[in-house]
């Protein structure tokens, strides 16, 4: 699936309107917040981050909306969304067939969410509300905000050394100053987050390598802060199988990157705006481009 992403599947960056506008303070009009769970086979998990979350977030009505997301899950993380949805309007449920991997979830959600700022976290609660709020503060004054763990002494020495050695390699490929570009743990401003997920194509865990690149390449500017995720017993990642996609992922990127430069030389034709943005370019597909959300997607 994403493994399988050819380069000239990614858009070249562009400013989906006022580029600046990203950069500046939302103006309010809907829900001050979209907090966005992506979930696959989090049944377990997924109550006690949800009520951990709610009992930290405000309980005035509209100012805030969480977004789970079931990324085709086989066990009953639908369900169990969907109870805690029913006794708390704050939650919303969205659901699809097949899985399709967690970037895919992600830019689900981006596109579905109402809040003037919107934050991505993970489902198995890694990381505390403290951190999320560490993250409101910092789009107070950038579009972009991402948590680090860089130094982070928690969770396995063979994980934390892959992540290293990733982080690594990321600078080397993409050349993204980061610390920390695989934290689960990023927030935007609406502005930001349209313009860099209208625009994002890769479904896999690397997608996060290229939401930054893509806000690079917009000139958003990127706060980094730390924080500490939680070990989590029931991790998705697989180390070896889903670092070798993620690199492949990577690559992919990279050579949009090569050919975008080449483009701007003159080597090549630069795509426009329209044919950039072709519902057929995307892996969500029309549905996806006229409402927000990927062919066959359920609300509840």
């Amino acid at each position: 699936m994403s493994g399988n992403l050819r380069s000239d599947q990614l858009a070249s960056p562009r400013p989906t309107g006022d580029t600046a506008q990203a950069g500046r303070a939302p103006v309010r009009t809907g829900p001050a917040l979209t907090v966005i769970l992506p979930c696959y086979n989090e049944a377990q998990r997924l109550p006690g981050t949800l009520q951990a979350l709610l009992a930290h977030l405000s309980a005035a009505s509209g100012e805030v909306e969480v977004l789970v997301v079931d990324d085709g899950s086989t066990d009953a993380t639908v369900t169990v969304a969907e109870a805690v949805a029913a006794a708390d309007r704050r939650v919303r449920v969205l659901f699809y067939q097949p899985n399709r991997g967690k970037g895919f979830a992600v830019r689900t959600g981006m596109l579905a969410a109402q809040g003037e700022l919107v934050v991505f976290t993970d489902a198995d609660g890694s990381y505390r509300p403290s951190d999320l709020d560490r993250i409101l503060a910092a789009l107070e004054q950038a579009p972009v905000a991402i948590g680090s763990r860089a130094g982070d002494p928690s969770g396995p020495v063979a994980r934390r050394a892959a992540s290293r050695v990733f982080n690594l390699a990321i600078r080397g490929t993409l050349g993204l100053p980061y610390g920390d570009t695989q934290s689960g743990l990023k927030g935007f401003r609406r502005p930001a987050a349209q313009q860099i997920f209208r625009q994002a194509r890769v479904d896999g865990f690397a997608f996060d390598v290229e939401v930054l690149w893509l806000a690079r390449q917009l000139r958003l500017e990127v706060a980094e802060v730390g924080v500490q995720a939680m070990e989590r017993q029931g991790s998705k990642v697989q180390m070896v199988a889903d670092a070798l996609e993620m690199l492949g992922e990577v690559w992919t990127v990279r050579r949009a990157r090569t050919s975008r430069a080449h483009a701007e030389r003159g080597s090549a034709p630069i795509p426009s705006p329209e044919a950039a943005a072709s519902p057929a370019d995307s892996p969500l597909g029309t549905a996806a481009t006229a409402a927000g959300a990927p062919p066959a997607l359920q609300a509840s």
